[in-house]
C-alpha cells in the first residue's frame, strides 16, 4: 500500500502513531525494519526522535547517529523494547554496513530498527518505508510505503 500525506512538525506525532500501530499489526519473528529516504533535512531524523517519543524514549537524547552510524534506545512500549537508528549517510559501498553488526538486532522481534539512507546499505528488507520530501520550511511531504496485512 502506498499512501501520500503532508506533514508539518505537529502532524509527525500522527505518523509515529500510523507506523507503530502498522508494525504492531504484522506478526514476524524478526525486527521491524523502517527505511527513510529523503534529502538532507527532509525530516529523517526528525521523525525518528518522534517515533521514539511514541515508544516511551525520551525524544530529546535521539540524535543523529551520522558518525557513530548506530544507536540504540531502550523503548517502554508494551510489545517494542528497542529502538535501533542507524544512518548510512556516511557509507560509500554497501559492504561498510557489516560494521554496523546488525544481525543481532534484526533477529530480535521486538526491536524496530530505523535506516537512514538504507539506498547506501542495499540488503534490507522494509516493513515500511518512508520517502521524505521538502515542500517549503515548515512542510513535508511523506510517501508512507508499506504491505497491508490481511
Amino acid at each position: 500500500m502506498k499512501e501520500t500525506f503532508t506533514l508539518r512538525h505537529e502532524d509527525l506525532e500522527t505518523l509515529a502513531k500510523k507506523v507503530v500501530d502498522i508494525l504492531s499489526s504484522c506478526p514476524s519473528s524478526q525486527a521491524k525494519v523502517i527505511l527513510l529516504e529523503g534529502d538532507l533535512g527532509a525530516g529523517k531524523t526528525t521523525f525518528t526522535k518522534v517515533l521514539a517519543s511514541e515508544l516511551g524514549i525520551n525524544s530529546d537524547v535521539v540524535q543523529s547517529p551520522t558518525f557513530i552510524l548506530k544507536k540504540s534506545y531502550d523503548a517502554k512500549h508494551s510489545f517494542f523494547k528497542k529502538l535501533i537508528h542507524v544512518d548510512a549517510y556516511r557509507f560509500t559501498h554497501p559492504h561498510e554496513s557489516k560494521v554496523l553488526r546488525l544481525t543481532d538486532d534484526l533477529e530480535d522481534s521486538q526491536n524496530i530498527v530505523v535506516v537512514e539512507w538504507p539506498s547506501r546499505m542495499h540488503f534490507l528488507k522494509a516493513d515500511i518505508e518512508i520517502i521524505f520530501k521538502v515542500i517549503d520550511d515548515d512542510t513535508r511531504e511523506a510517501e508512507l510505503i508499506y504491505e497491508e496485512t490481511v
